[in-house]
């Protein structure tokens, strides 16, 4: 375009635009760089561990442990179960930890196992397990992360939040009683925030079984917890 037929302020508008692309541009590269330094971080630090390296082997321990007890914790309700399966989660990522192809995350890996180290246990004991809510939660997190995916149209008057505590502790027994398939798709997708895939990867299903299986375990739930609740109305879980 002829610079003497353009709008005025046209030349300032594509400077901006030209700006804002190239400030875009810039932070995609920012991103990918960081994921790549993060990336060849993990990479040198696994090397370093399979090596033998102590102070790499406590770097992976630390970086992850949380993690893994608390996953153990929110499957299995029990704390010496828990740090039962924190050990034997660790010990089998050492163990394994040549075959990891950095197709994923390490602590995606590392997830894995935990899960697997607690359904292998679970299944060993059953019925001694008891799944519970975490202390730390807060009564908005409850109720829209937890509460609100079983109760959808639960709405928290003065009443029932007095009888938060309660309806925690029924929540926990409720998922207690859920069989085993149900209940750890509740724990890992409503608890621990995976996504379907996630999930269907841990426990070797598919997306749409996963699904079926969240839905079967959300319709049981609220069956058991509307009672707290005189705002429940019939219909399915979301």
């Amino acid at each position: 375009m002829d610079r003497a037929r353009r709008r005025p302020g046209a030349d300032s508008t594509l400077k901006v635009m030209d700006n804002k692309i190239t400030d875009t541009v810039a932070e995609d590269l920012n991103a990918d760089q960081v994921q790549e330094a993060e990336r060849l971080a993990e990479a040198e630090l696994i090397k370093a561990a399979l090596s033998g390296d102590r102070e790499a082997r406590t770097t992976i321990v630390l970086n992850h442990r949380d993690n893994v007890y608390n996953l153990s914790l929110k499957l299995t309700g029990n704390k010496q179960e828990a740090e039962s399966i924190l050990q034997e989660t660790f010990l089998t990522v050492f163990e394994k930890l040549g075959r990891f192809r950095g197709n994923s995350k390490l602590g995606t890996w590392i997830h894995r196992i935990a899960t697997n180290a607690a359904l292998m246990r679970m299944r060993s004991r059953k019925g001694k397990h008891f799944v519970q809510i975490a202390d730390d939660v807060s009564e908005s997190e409850d109720e829209a992360g937890i509460f609100g995916k079983i109760l959808p149209s639960l709405e928290m008057n003065p009443e029932q939040l007095i009888l938060n505590d309660e309806l925690k502790n029924k929540l926990n027994e409720a998922i207690a009683s859920l069989p085993l398939n149900l209940r750890t798709v509740f724990v890992l997708k409503d608890l621990e925030g995976l996504s379907m895939a996630e999930i269907a990867d841990d426990v070797g299903k598919t997306v749409s079984a996963v699904k079926a299986d969240l839905h079967r375990a959300r319709v049981k739930l609220r069956a058991i917890l509307c009672e707290f609740s005189e705002r429940c109305k019939d219909g399915s879980a979301r």
